[in-house]
């Protein structure tokens, strides 16, 4: 019996191979299981009617691998939060890169706006980004607005691209992209709210106005 304790806690301390799985693995697959169980019933029946027995029946796992990763729902919340943004934006990122040196400098505000609304299409993921995320916690409207501040100056940034004598000042340019991001999430959550009736083509469009007409304004 000694030696079956000792063989047992060296294979925790090493990590040893299950059914193919190292331990890292298997934490890796238990955790990517929640997190798309988390996207699930947030995006679905939402984050606060949601539970970890819930969780834990959606992922197939019992809650001792659910608090082995995460310490409640508000935790796994974030995880999810923070992982769909981090989609969209790169998303985002990827598109505009990718229409760079192929199109005009205008033309990559459509490119940049058709992959953040073809993105939003997914109701799970955008119903938890624009609707779930508010008024959880500090913690969670600290993150919020630190990820909109994070969109704003990638707008800013595509802005600066394409007029490089930028004159406004830091604090004018740091309200004009959230303003600017605030309108453009807006028009997306209500997007969501219809059931997405209006066309993307028209998202795009009227979005894509907003933005030129804001650079078409600046002081030059």
């Amino acid at each position: 019996m000694k030696n079956t304790s000792q063989n047992t806690q060296q294979d925790k301390q090493t990590g040893r191979t299950y059914g193919g799985e190292s331990a890292e693995e298997r934490l890796a697959r238990q955790r990517r299981q929640f997190m798309d169980a988390g996207l699930e019933l947030f995006g679905t029946v939402g984050y606060r009617a949601t539970t970890v027995r819930m969780l834990c029946k959606q992922a197939g796992l019992t809650d001792r691998y659910f608090y082995k990763t995460f310490s409640d729902t508000e935790d796994l919340l974030a995880a999810v939060y923070t992982e769909s943004l981090d989609q969209i934006q790169s998303g985002v990122i990827a598109a505009i890169n990718a229409s760079a040196s192929q199109q005009p400098a205008g033309d990559l505000i459509e490119a940049g706006l058709e992959a953040f609304f073809r993105a939003f299409e997914n109701a799970r993921m955008a119903r938890v980004c624009w609707l779930e995320v508010l008024g959880v916690s500090p913690r969670i409207d600290t993150l919020y607005t630190s990820r909109i501040q994070q969109f704003a100056d990638l707008l800013l940034d595509l802005g600066k691209s394409m007029l490089p004598d930028w004159r406004l000042s830091e604090t004018e340019t740091r309200i004009t992209g959230i303003a600017l991001i605030g309108a453009i999430s807006q028009s997306a959550l209500h997007w969501l709210l219809e059931d997405y009736c209006s066309s993307r083509a028209s998202l795009i469009s009227a979005n894509g106005r907003l933005i030129r007409g804001l650079i078409g304004s600046l002081p030059r």
